[in-house]
């Protein structure tokens, strides 16, 4: 995964509690803010997919011609090679979709809109910090669909910039920025993204011999000539090509420069009776595509590839495998496909590798790599560097996918989450339920148990020491011959005493009673021992389960929306709170 662009967004997403992100050379990442009521829809869906050499490039789209020509700023890498075939019924050009306003009069989205519309959006923040960009931008598609905002179309347009997909950047942020409602931090932000978005755009002119030819870039179809206007192209390298009935596509490998006019004739050459056919070629993501020996693109194709009937030569080449080679007949109007999946080459590794650590939420994670499975994950992988797909499981748990491209510079790390399936998280709670409940009342009665014993244990020490010392004295009066140990008969005459007894009565009926507290009380001490060893033992019973048992909040995300019942527009708003970096998300309507 080529960390590098996103490493740089992280680290401006997070400067204060309510920014918008800035969009520095590295594009940014979504933010929330209050914003106002909708006024627009999203723009139109990219038309062209990423170059062969770069990051996904945003589509092409019509655009207003320059005032004064410049020199192409592009060197065409001479040489004619097929591509997709013309589709029946395509548009004539590509050109941009305006924003439609809101109709003030349609009626507010209802409670369960509103409901999936936050989830989403809590989803697609959580998915952005994993570093999924694509899920994020569908996630921000749904919520835009669902709940029309200059903010959601924002952090579009901020997701795009991310993807490195400058023009769909722009078309999200121009009417974000038209339809108002952004805060004065968003708008600042907004502005300089789409200043840097503007300036990695080109424009390209495109002529073709015949005219009526379909202009593809990058294999996808993207206009018919002549053009009204310069098609608008990220920078970087990419492959346009023309494709018209009765001629052989003509294609040329073009290096645009951001902020630059370009120019670009195309011949066509009969087929001299021959019809074309397609060939749809798959296999090993971010491989090099060559037919006759001309590059084409990069797997994963967009499209089938328009080629004149006949026989042809297929190689595919990716750094750290080993280079494939088919021999391939299509024939007239006919439509072939062929999967060329490519072996690692170990001994390429050292200097083509990449290192892969996963950060998964569930530790014995089970991890797939491009299909091959790769076990339980112990320690970071080393892969060919470039595009990889990634599938993590886990026993109870929601496979994750995850497209990620790994940079032979630093150590990748990819950060997933998995979900418990509805089993899963039902049997956690119901664990949890049982531990914590028996484990407080386990904590609750040894705890009244051992409080009892202490106190007996104080009762009977008190009561034992009180025995102990009457016993004490008594014999201390035995030996010093005092009343009522003298045993003279004298004391049987003394009130109360029983004619017939002499002294020795009271002795030892003081004797008696001392003893008999005595061997109360030691009973009490006993008892309160054992009472102080239960109580203990369930204590610590209750408190083993409260460590044991699972946790109930674990599946609990840090909360990133929370849905209220306002009678104004939708608003978004960054608070202080437990999430990524220190800070949470909230998402009102």
């Amino acid at each position: 995964m080529n960390r590098a662009p996103f490493s740089a967004l992280l680290g401006s997403l997070f400067l204060s509690p309510s920014l918008a992100l800035a969009a520095p050379a590295a594009p940014t990442a979504p933010v929330v803010a209050a914003p106002s009521v909708p006024t627009t829809t999203a723009p139109s869906a990219p038309a062209v997919p990423a170059p062969p050499a770069a990051a996904a490039p945003s589509a092409p789209t019509a655009a207003t011609p320059p005032a004064a020509a410049t020199p192409p700023v592009v060197t065409p890498v001479e040489g004619a090679a097929p591509s997709v075939a013309p589709r029946k019924g395509a548009p004539p050009k590509a050109v941009p979709v305006k924003p439609v306003a809101a109709d003030p009069t349609a009626k507010k989205p209802d409670d369960a809109k509103k409901q999936e519309a936050g989830q989403r959006f809590g989803r697609g923040i959580e998915l952005f910090d994993q570093g999924d960009n694509a899920g994020a931008l569908a996630q921000f598609k749904r919520t835009y669909e669902l709940f029309p905002s200059p903010v959601v179309l924002f952090n579009i347009g901020l997701v795009y910039a991310a993807m490195l997909r400058p023009v769909d950047a722009v078309d999200a942020l121009e009417p974000a920025l038209a339809a108002g409602g952004l805060s004065a931090k968003q708008v600042e932000r907004a502005k300089q993204t789409l200043a840097d978005q503007q300036a990695r755009i080109g424009r390209l002119s495109v002529t073709t011999t015949p005219d009526g030819a379909h202009v593809e870039v990058d294999n996808v179809e993207v206009a018919v000539t002549p053009l009204t206007a310069p098609i608008r192209i990220s920078e970087g390298s990419h492959i346009i090509g023309a494709v018209a009935e009765g001629y052989a596509p003509s294609r040329k490998e073009v290096v645009i420069a951001g902020n630059a006019d370009a120019a670009l004739h195309l011949d066509l050459v009969l087929t001299q009776g021959k019809q074309l056919a397609n060939l749809t070629v798959r296999g090993t993501a971010g491989a090099e595509v060559r037919v006759d020996n001309e590059v084409l693109g990069k797997t994963p194709l967009e499209t089938s590839l328009t080629l004149v009937a006949g026989h042809h030569a297929v190689d595919l080449r990716r750094p750290g495998y080993s280079p494939a080679h088919r021999e391939v007949d299509v024939g007239e109007g006919a439509t072939g496909e062929i999967q060329v999946d490519l072996a690692v080459d170990p001994s390429q590794l050292g200097t083509e590798g990449a290192t892969l650590a996963l950060d998964a939420s569930e530790p014995g994670a089970d991890v797939t790599v491009d299909g091959e499975h790769k076990g339980v994950y112990r320690e970071p992988l080393r892969l060919p560097r470039g595009p990889h797909h990634l599938t993590v499981m886990a026993a109870g748990f929601i496979p994750v996918d995850r497209n990620v491209d790994l940079d032979p510079g630093q150590t990748n790390v990819v950060r997933v989450q998995l979900e418990p399936t509805p089993e899963k998280r039902a049997q956690v709670m119901s664990n949890a339920r049982f531990h914590k409940t028996w484990g407080w009342i386990g904590v609750a009665s040894g705890a009244v148990i051992a409080g009892g014993g202490v106190a007996l244990v104080a009762i009977g020490s008190s009561q034992q020491s009180d025995a102990t010392k009457t016993i004490t004295g008594l014999n201390l009066k035995t030996t010093k011959n005092t009343p009522p140990c003298d045993h003279k008969s004298a004391y049987a005459a003394e009130d109360g005493q029983p004619a017939g007894q002499d002294g020795s009565y009271l002795c030892d009926t003081a004797f008696s009673d001392a003893q008999n507290k005595y061997d109360s009380a030691k009973g009490l001490i006993t008892g309160g021992y054992v009472g102080i060893g239960v109580g203990g033992a369930l204590l610590v019973t209750g408190v083993v389960l409260l460590l044991t048992g699972e946790d109930s909040d674990r599946f609990d995300h840090p909360e990133s929306h929370s849905l209220g019942r306002k009678s104004q527009g939708p608003s978004f708003a960054m608070v202080p709170g437990p999430g990524q970096f220190g800070q949470g998300f909230r998402l009102t309507f």
